[in-house]
């Protein structure tokens, strides 16, 4: 993944803690979501940003795919790459018709340079943790302070070393 990352719009993801280490180890590359964001597609950049108690941005990655599947299909092709057990699944997708996923692909980890909330809201001057997601546009970064994040970490896409605090 190259540090250019100066694209239209990024997709901001919350994720609780126990999944994002998940996420960073490798045992969960589809991220579970109540409907699809339209304004991403394929290849398009992901951050990943840790909630309560954590509170960091811990990762970028790449949207490989966005998913739309009735529950049952979704369970059945996707059920294990989303890191939970069929009864969370079930619970989460309860009022839901369908499932929805974003397939995680060349996911770096930058858990370990501990960017802080404070910090995300130099880099990101309007930056507010959403409750699922919501867009970045590339106006609204301050892309030299992401691109130093990005220098320190290895080139190559990280699925180890999860930092736990």
């Amino acid at each position: 993944m190259k540090s250019d990352i100066s694209v239209e719009s990024i997709l901001l993801i919350s994720v609780k803690p126990e999944f994002a280490e998940k996420i960073l180890i490798g045992k969960k590359t589809i991220e579970l979501r109540k409907s699809t964001p339209k304004k991403v597609n394929k290849e398009n950049y992901i951050l990943i940003y840790v909630t309560s108690p954590i509170k960091e941005l811990w990762a970028i990655c790449k949207i490989n795919n966005l998913i739309k599947e009735d529950k049952k299909t979704f369970w059945n092709k996707y059920g294990s790459k989303t890191g939970i057990t069929k009864y969370q699944f079930n619970e989460y997708c309860k009022t839901n018709e369908n499932a929805f996923g974003i397939e995680l692909k060349e996911i770096k980890n930058f858990s370990k340079y501990s960017i802080e909330l404070k910090d995300l809201k130099k880099a990101f001057p309007n930056f507010m943790p959403p409750q699922t997601y919501s867009y970045i546009k590339s106006d609204e970064i301050n892309f030299s302070v992401l691109k130093q994040i990005l220098n320190k970490i290895d080139k190559k896409p990280v699925a180890n070393n999860v930092y736990k605090k």
